[in-house]
């Protein structure tokens, strides 16, 4: 199976085929899977932005590439706001995308969509739970060794190298504070799944009022979420300001496209580091399925974007895959 280049991926082979594709955020070499979050610490870059940059700020406001678009409004008449869906920050450029041709703001941007390249690198969207402040905040952790400092692991047999991280927090807008369905969706793989993330929190006030280090892992199979096997992985007695390696969580996508995603679970979550092993996504089928139960449904691409009847490859439609051509 040809392996790709487009993923920043440490690849050893665990099992016949499988690969591991290691997401970290450090900036001091090329990482292929946030050459986005390179350029933003790159001084220079067009883009670089010294401290702390929102991705989606405490308004509501996603933030790509220094200009804003409100993605959480509040209807005329209404008290408090709604949120805009279907839209997603591309870590491969940077730019804001519709990711199904639906998608609309309320601010009336114009949108293009998601091209189908950016679908192998993560990108940060976010569901009807709610969107939350979203911070890529560089020089946290180490790179060559671990440290006994703030936001670096807590233990050194849970180190990465690994020297920016992603913060998700509360909003302060509109009524509303929601860390609940946030997250970093990554490119889809195939196979017996495992998943392990190094994560943190910020104890006490608004920031996590329980105490708890709290991540959600969502499978989306052939592009659809699968709420019912989301893993909750909640770890307690943890130190503030500081990450650890979490409990992996597995999937069974054997003959089935899974992307991963990872976001926060009601309360702060500092994301350092995902490593996902898998097998690299199916790109063919050998059955072409023509005998559709409702030729009106929806049709999506194997990431899970809503398509028209001009997207030429591989398409689900009622839970089938078939060719368009």
């Amino acid at each position: 199976m040809k392996k790709t280049l487009l993923f920043a991926a440490a690849l050893s082979a665990f099992a016949a085929n499988a690969e591991v594709f290691d997401y970290g955020f450090q900036n001091s070499a090329p990482n292929a899977a946030f050459p986005f979050l390179n350029a933003l610490a790159d001084e220079n870059s067009e883009f670089y932005s010294p401290g702390n940059y929102d991705f989606v700020n405490k308004n509501g406001m996603a933030l790509p590439n220094t200009y804003g678009i409100q993605i959480i409004n509040t209807p005329e008449g209404e008290t408090k706001g709604v949120l805009d869906l279907g839209i997603g920050i591309s870590m491969l450029d940077g730019n804001l995308y519709k990711l199904t041709p639906d998608a609309t703001v309320a601010s009336d941007a114009e949108l293009s969509e998601m091209p189908a390249e950016n679908y192998n690198y993560p990108f940060l969207s976010w569901g009807s739970k709610g969107v939350t402040r979203t911070i890529f905040m560089p020089g946290w952790g180490t790179e060559d060794a671990w440290a006994d400092a703030d936001y670096n692991a807590a233990v050194e047999a849970d180190w990465v190298p690994t020297k920016n991280g992603f913060q998700f927090t509360r909003l302060g807008t509109q009524d509303v504070v929601s860390r609940q369905d946030t997250y970093i969706q990554y490119p889809a793989v195939t196979g017996k799944v495992t998943v392990t993330v190094w994560a943190g929190t910020n104890l006490g006030g608004t920031a996590n009022p329980d105490n708890l280090l709290k991540v959600a892992v969502t499978p989306v199979f052939d592009g659809v979420a699968d709420e019912d096997q989301t893993a909750h992985i909640v770890k307690e007695d943890v130190v503030t300001k500081r990450y650890y390696k979490l409990d992996p969580v597995t999937f069974d996508a054997t003959g089935k496209n899974l992307a991963i995603r990872v976001g926060a679970d009601g309360d702060q979550l500092n994301l350092m580091y995902v490593r996902i092993e898998g097998d690299v996504a199916t790109s063919a089928i050998d059955t072409v399925i023509t005998d559709e139960a409702n030729e009106n449904a929806p049709v999506y691409n194997v990431m899970g974007i809503q398509v028209d009847e001009n997207y030429k490859g591989i398409v689900i439609k009622n839970g089938k895959k078939y060719i368009q051509r």
